[in-house]
């Protein structure tokens, strides 16, 4: 599903007009973006947590040439599922 299909599915199921549901997108991204920079952890309960981590410095190889590089440290987010999201999806129908 991408952007466009998730503001339509919403705006059908809330009968809330695709602007809207735009803002609200772009203000919820923008939030998570806000926060998980800050160094904090966005929990969602029932669906997940995206939480900020710092990834070291380590080797990489170019696979154009095989060249050894140094990556940067940088911060990554990492999305954990909530364990009752994962029990619905398992669920049996």
């Amino acid at each position: 599903m991408n952007r466009s299909q998730l503001i339509n599915e919403l705006a059908a199921r809330t009968e809330v007009n695709k602007k809207d549901i735009t803002t609200i997108l772009d203000a919820f991204t923008e939030m998570v973006v806000e926060q998980t920079k800050a160094g904090d952890r966005v929990f969602i309960p029932g669906f997940g947590a995206f939480k900020p981590r710092l990834q070291t410095s380590r080797p990489a190889r170019n696979p154009k040439n095989g060249d050894v590089i140094m990556l940067t440290p940088r911060t990554i987010v990492h999305f954990k599922c909530a364990s009752q999201l994962i029990e619905q999806i398992n669920a049996a129908e």
